[in-house]
C-alpha cells in the first residue's frame, strides 16, 4: 500500500495542504494496523501532518485542554474533587460509610444537583476560606510542605515548547489547574491568564498578544467561576459564546483529553463555528465516546488515539525536526552520519533523517553523470567517470549505512526501494561499463546497508538485503546480492569490493565508530552471507546437500568397521570402504563448492588451516554456529534455510571454495624466483591485510 505521512514522498518536494511540505513513501503492512496514531481509516500519520501544517501555518490551531491531560499529570479532575467536596459534606451530616455514588447522595439529600457554590459555601463561607479549600487539591505544597505539588505533564511542557517556537498561541483550557501557565513559565513565557467572563472584556485583540490560556470554566482560584454540573455545562453566557465563537471562526483546534460528553454548549459552540480551513485534530488515550465521535465525523477531525505524552512530546519534536530539515546547510558525510544516528536513537522524531535521506538519494539520481548522452560520456576518461560517482554516493551510503545500523522495519521503508532503482543499467545501446554507472552507485548504496546491518547484527534484514529483487529492468532473475556477486566474476583487477570498502570507510570507522577491525569483519561476514544466500538459491544445492551426507554417512560407518574389525583382512576391506567414503565425501564436498561463487569477493585467505578449509572469517561463523546450534542468530533469520546444520553445509562449501581462490592466488602472487607463501591475503587483491 502506498503510506502517505506529514512528510509526503515524490522526487522533489511539492506544496500541497495549507502551503505544508509533504513527501510520500512506501508500507508493506497498513500502518493503522499498528500504530495508533494512524486512526479512522487515514493513511497519513497525523502528527506529521500537523507537525508540518503548523510550521507552515503558524498558529493556525487553538489547543483546547479537557481533564485528560491533567489527570496524567496527578491532578484531580472536575468531578472527583467535587466527589471530595461532597463526602466532606457528607461527613459533617453525619455520615460515617463511604459513599460510592456521592452525587447522588446529594442529590437525593437536597433534592438538587450538586454545584461548586452551594458546596464551597457549605464548607468555605468566605472567598479567602474557598480558595484555600480549592487550593488544597491543586496546589497541596502551598499549605503543607511535606505534600508534593502536581508538575506539568510532558504534554503540558511540549505544548509549551510549541508555544515557545512560535506555533502555538492560544490555549483553552476546561481545567481548573495552572499547569499550562507553569509550564509555559517554564519556557520563559509569561502568558496572559483569562480565569472569569469578565477577564475577556479586557482582552485586546488575540493577534496582538502573547500566548493566551483561557479558563472557559474557571479556575480554582475563581469559585465563583466554575463550571463542572450539566447545567452550567449545558449554556454559556453571551460574552463568553461570543469569545469562543471567535477563536473558532479564526482557528483550527488541537484538542487534547477533551471527552465532550458533558460539554453541550461548548459541543454546539464548535458544531456552529469551527474554522474548517484547517483541520482539526483530536488526541484522546482511547476511542472517543458516542457524542464526541459524532461531532469529531460532522467537523472531519482527525482523531489520534494515544497517551496525549507521547503523541504531544511526538508532534513537539516532529515540529523541531521540520525546523532543523528547513535551516540546515549542505551536510558533510561526518554530519550526515552523527545527526542520523542523533535522530534514530529514538527520543526524537526522525522526519529529518527521512527528509535527508530522500533529499540525498534524489540528487543522487539526478546526478548530470547518469543523464549525459552516452555517447558523449564514452569519450570521457572512464576512471574519472567512476571516481564521480563513487565521491557523489558518499553521503547518500553514509546515510544508508547509518540507517542500517540505527534504524528499524520502519526507518528501511525509506531507503530499501531505493537499492532497485539503482539496480539497473541505462536502457540504451552503447559501452557496456558506460550503462552500467548507474549500478556503480548502487553497489555503494547496496555494500553499506548489508555491511551496516550486519555490523548491527540485524541478520534479518540482511536476509532481505541478500534476498531482494533487482529493478525488472536488470539482469532477468537476479537478486541485487546474485547481480553483485556476477558483475565482480568480470572484475579482473578492478576489485570492486576493495574499492568500496575503501570509500566508505570513512563513514563506518570514523563516523559509526566500529573501528578499523570491526569494519573489515563485518565486511567479510556480509560477503560470506552473500556467497551463502546465493548457495542456497542454486537449483542443485539439496542434490549436492544429499550427496555429502550420505557420503558422510558411509565414511562414519566404515571408520566403526575399522575400529571394530577383529582381523587384519577385516580391517583392511574396512579400511577400503573407508578410504571410498572419505573420497565420496569429498567429491560431494567439491561438487557443492563448485557452486559456490568466490570470484571478486573481499575475505581473507590463510595458509594456516587445513584441507583447503582457508577462510578466518567462515571458520569462524562456522564454529559459532556449531556451538550456538538453531539459537545462533543467524539461523534464527533464516539462513541455511533455517536450520543450524543446513547454514553449517553451505558455510563449509564456502570455505573450500575462499581457499581454493586464496591458495590459487597466493601462488600466483609469488615472484617469477619463487619465495615464502604468505600467511594471510586478501583473496580479490591478492595484497597482504594489515593484520
Amino acid at each position: 500500500m502506498s503510506y502517505n505521512t506529514c512528510l509526503i514522498e515524490s522526487e522533489t518536494p511539492a506544496r500541497a495542504i495549507a502551503g505544508v511540505t509533504c513527501y510520500r513513501w512506501a508500507m508493506t503492512t497498513p500502518a493503522a494496523a499498528t500504530d495508533p496514531a494512524l486512526a479512522h481509516g487515514t493513511s497519513f500519520d497525523p502528527i506529521l501532518t500537523l507537525a508540518s501544517i503548523l510550521d507552515a501555518t503558524p498558529g493556525s490551531h487553538a489547543v483546547l485542554l479537557g481533564a485528560g491531560i491533567s489527570v496524567s499529570a496527578g491532578v484531580r479532575s472536575a468531578w472527583g474533587v467535587q466527589q471530595d467536596l461532597i463526602r466532606r459534606i457528607a461527613r459533617a451530616e453525619g455520615v460515617v460509610e463511604p459513599l460510592d455514588e456521592p452525587h447522588e447522595w446529594y442529590e437525593k439529600r437536597f433534592g438538587v444537583e450538586a454545584e461548586y457554590g452551594p458546596l464551597l459555601e457549605a464548607l468555605a463561607p468566605t472567598r479567602v476560606e474557598r480558595q484555600a479549600l480549592m487550593r488544597e487539591f491543586f496546589e497541596p505544597e502551598t499549605l503543607d510542605p511535606n505534600k508534593s505539588a502536581p508538575k506539568p505533564s510532558l504534554a503540558h511542557r511540549s505544548l509549551a515548547r510549541l508555544a515557545k517556537a512560535g506555533k502555538l498561541r492560544i490555549f483553552l483550557t476546561l481545567n481548573f489547574d495552572h499547569l499550562m501557565e507553569k509550564a509555559l513559565r517554564a519556557e520563559g513565557i509569561e502568558p496572559v491568564v483569562v480565569r472569569t467572563v469578565a477577564d475577556i472584556a479586557g482582552l485586546a485583540p488575540l493577534h496582538t498578544l502573547p500566548p493566551v490560556v483561557v479558563h472557559l470554566h474557571g479556575d480554582y482560584l475563581s469559585p465563583e467561576a466554575m463550571r463542572n454540573t450539566t447545567r452550567e455545562l449545558a449554556a454559556y453566557g453571551k460574552k463568553l459564546k461570543d469569545f469562543i465563537a471567535r477563536v473558532l471562526r479564526d482557528h483550527a483546534l488541537l484538542a487534547v483529553g477533551w471527552s465532550a460528553e458533558y460539554d453541550t454548549a461548548l459541543r454546539k459552540l464548535v458544531d456552529a463555528h469551527l474554522l474548517e480551513r484547517y483541520t482539526s485534530y483530536w488526541i484522546d488515550l482511547g476511542e472517543l465516546q458516542p457524542q464526541a465521535s459524532a461531532l469529531a465525523d460532522r467537523k472531519r477531525f482527525v482523531q489520534i488515539q494515544g497517551a496525549a505524552d507521547d503523541r504531544i512530546g511526538r508532534l513537539a519534536d516532529a515540529v523541531d525536526a521540520v525546523a532543523d530539515r528547513q535551516s540546515r546547510h549542505p551536510l558533510s558525510l561526518a554530519e550526515a552520519v552523527r545527526v542520523t544516528k542523533r535522530d534514530l536513537d529514538g527520543s526524537r522524531v526522525a522526519i529529518s533523517t527521512h527528509d535527508r535521506l530522500r533529499e540525498e538519494l534524489t540528487r543522487l539520481r539526478e546526478h548530470p553523470d547518469l543523464h549525459r548522452p552516452i555517447s558523449e560520456l564514452a569519450q570521457e576518461s572512464h576512471p574519472q567517470l567512476v571516481d564521480r560517482l563513487i565521491e557523489a554516493s558518499l553521503i547518500p551510503a553514509g546515510l544508508v549505512a547509518a540507517a542500517a545500523y540505527w534504524g528499524d522495519e520502519r526507518t528501511d521503508r525509506w531507503w530499501f526501494d531505493d537499492l532497485r532503482r539503482f539496480s539497473a543499467n541505462r536502457s540504451e545501446s552503447g559501452l557496456v561499463r558506460v550503462l552500467e554507472l548507474p549500478r556503480l552507485c548502487g553497489t555503494m548504496l547496496y555494500q553499506a546497508a548489508l555491511v551496516g546491518s550486519v555490523a548491527a547484527g540485524r541478520f534479518a534484514l540482511t536476509r532481505r538485503l541478500l534476498q531482494a529483487t533487482a529493478d525488472r529492468n536488470a539482469a532477468q532473475d537476479k537478486t541485487l546480492s546474485q547481480q553483485l556477486l556476477a558483475a565482480r566474476n568480470h572484475a579482473g583487477s578492478n576489485a570492486p569490493s576493495a574499492r568500496a570498502l575503501k570509500a566508505l570507510s570513512p563513514a563506518f570507522i570514523e563516523h559509526l565508530a566500529l573501528g578499523a577491525r570491526a569494519y573489515e569483519e563485518a565486511w567479510e561476514q556480509a560477503e560470506v552471507l552473500a556467497m551463502v544466500e546465493e548457495l542456497g538459491a542454486d537449483h542443485l544445492l539439496e542434490a549436492r546437500r544429499t550427496q555429502l551426507e550420505t557420503g558422510r554417512r558411509k565414511a562414519v560407518d566404515a571408520q566403526r568397521e575399522v575400529e571394530e574389525a577383529n582381523n587384519d583382512q577385516a580391517r583392511d576391506h574396512a579400511r577400503q570402504r573407508l578410504r571410498e567414503a572419505q573420497e565420496d565425501e569429498g567429491g560431494a564436498l567439491g561438487a557443492l563448492t563448485d557452486r559456490v561463487n568466490a570470484i571478486g569477493v573481499h575475505v581473507r585467505y590463510t595458509s594456516h588451516l587445513k584441507d583447503h578449509h582457508a577462510a578466518p572469517a567462515v571458520e569462524w561463523l562456522l564454529s559459532e554456529v556449531r556451538r550456538e546450534g538453531p539459537q545462533h542468530p543467524l539461523v534464527r533469520a533464516g539462513f541455511g534455510g533455517g536450520a543450524a546444520a543446513g547454514l553449517e553445509v553451505m558455510l563449509e562449501a564456502v570455505s573450500v571454495a575462499v581457499g581454493r581462490l586464496g591458495n590459487d592466488r597466493a601462488w600466483a602472487a609469488l615472484p617469477p624466483g619463487g619465495g615464502v607463501l604468505p600467511g594471510y591475503i586478501w583473496v580479490d587483491t591478492q595484497q597482504v591485510p594489515d593484520f
